[in-house]
């Protein structure tokens, strides 16, 4: 792991809140990535996600995100298991 990127986000509480957001992404039938583009597209401020992928294996679950229905509900139960 990169120096910065170790002093930024080397922090438990993230690790954990990662965690969580792919046991909860799972338990709906989602790939974690499908469901962490779908969050952010759902953002009011974002104007697009920015998606990155070395292939095409990588890129498909950021293309599934389209066929997630970003709720009120469920962008309010994602938005509850980070501080």
């Amino acid at each position: 792991m990169n120096s910065e990127y170790a002093k930024r986000y080397n922090e438990n509480w993230i690790f954990q809140c990662a965690a969580r957001f792919a046991d909860f992404a799972e338990a709906r039938g989602h790939h974690p990535v499908s469901l962490a583009v779908a969050w952010v597209a759902a953002h009011p401020d974002v104007t697009c996600p920015i998606i990155g992928a070395l292939d095409l294996e990588q890129l498909k679950p950021s293309l599934y995100a389209l066929d997630i229905e970003m709720t009120a509900e469920l962008r309010g139960e994602i938005n509850r298991l980070s501080r």
